[in-house]
């Protein structure tokens, strides 16, 4: 599997301490949080990398104890020379015996030439800058009888193009990386609702400045988008997972669902303690409101309403309802104080 510069940046620095966001620990507590003294430490550490660096080229002949140590040499000289780097193809360069990775080429980010097929017009597709201009500076490792060690082979600088300014070098994508540790903090700001403006703010307030946070407004806006994708692989199973333990921590939590043919959730129903009670006292009137509509799923919010002796509004229970049958479903049973459902009177 071919990795980043910042995944070998990150694995290389050994500074892994979130917790995986999985349906077992997603609700308990998705991430620890992070102080502030150890934030600001970690990102003018990842930040340091960036800045004009006075590392060398690996030389031909220069032995290298593992791979990730191989690519990590280039990728350190790039960052402080002022160009990108990016992995070239593994076709045709694994061991047919081991199956192991015999030799890697790492090539200039403007290696190549640009695409011919123009963008349409219709606004469908975003227009990008060319950033290809048949660059030709590349290195080329070979592994050392299939052992761990790699060994510098070819060293190309015919550059034909200017490198990026000193001022700018922090732009590039090799030098931005966001740590595990600020992941942690972004995503704890992102569950409150902060917006993502706001966090970048906050965030190069700590570090002193935008300079030295090591990452742009736009990676944070990609890995909050990573995020939520990556909840809706499973959100069924999160919501259900936090009504167990909700019904643990009181029995007279209830939750109902029902999933289609595909295992998409059809509707959802639920009630603690305090609608129940409200339901045994002003069950004389019940309406059952669907103001609201989600946009992302296409499912309304509903709720089961009633009016207490102060004439305000009490709600008896909640749910989301995919289909108009479901609204039939839930308009045929009320939440019961003794069996949780019965028919409507």
């Amino acid at each position: 599997m071919r990795k980043s510069s910042a995944d070998i940046r990150e694995s290389s620095a050994n500074v892994a301490t979130g917790t995986a966001k999985t349906p077992n620990n997603h609700f308990k507590r998705k991430f620890s949080s992070p102080g502030q003294n150890q934030t600001f430490l970690d990102h003018h550490s990842s930040s340091s990398t960036y800045r004009q660096s006075s590392k060398p080229c690996p030389i031909v002949g220069q032995v290298f104890p593992s791979y990730e140590m191989t690519l990590q040499s280039y990728y350190d000289f790039a960052s402080g020379k002022g160009f990108s780097v990016r992995l070239g193809s593994t076709k045709n360069v694994l061991d047919k015996q081991s199956g192991q990775l015999e030799m890697k080429r790492l090539l200039c980010s403007k290696q190549g030439s640009p695409s011919l097929i123009l963008p349409p017009s219709d606004g469908t597709r975003r227009k990008n800058g060319v950033s290809r201009c048949g660059c030709m500076a590349n290195i080329k490792f070979k592994r050392i009888d299939r052992s761990d060690k790699w060994v510098t082979d070819i060293v190309n600088h015919d550059h034909n193009h200017p490198f990026t300014t000193p001022s700018k070098i922090r732009y590039l994508p090799i030098n931005r990386s966001i740590s595990e540790t600020s992941k942690v903090l972004f995503s704890s700001l992102d569950e409150v609702n902060v917006p993502v403006s706001q966090q970048t703010a906050y965030f190069s307030n700590q570090v002193g400045g935008l300079q030295n946070m090591g990452c742009m407004t736009l990676d944070i806006n990609n890995m909050v988008r990573d995020n939520h994708v990556d909840l809706k692989n499973y959100d069924v199973d999160l919501i259900v997972e936090e009504f167990e333990i909700r019904k643990l921590e009181n029995n007279d939590f209830f939750y109902d669902l029902v999933k289609d043919d595909e295992g998409r959730l059809r509707h959802l129903f639920w009630a603690d303690l305090i609608m129940i009670e409200n339901y045994k006292l002003f069950e004389d009137s019940v309406t059952f409101d669907t103001t609201y509509k989600t946009n992302v799923y296409s499912m309304v919010f509903g709720m089961f309403c009633g009016v207490n002796h102060h004439r305000k509004t009490t709600i008896f229970g909640s749910a989301f309802l995919r289909y108009s049958i479901s609204i039939f479903y839930l308009h045929s049973y009320i939440l019961s104080p003794l069996n949780h459902f019965i028919p409507m009177k």
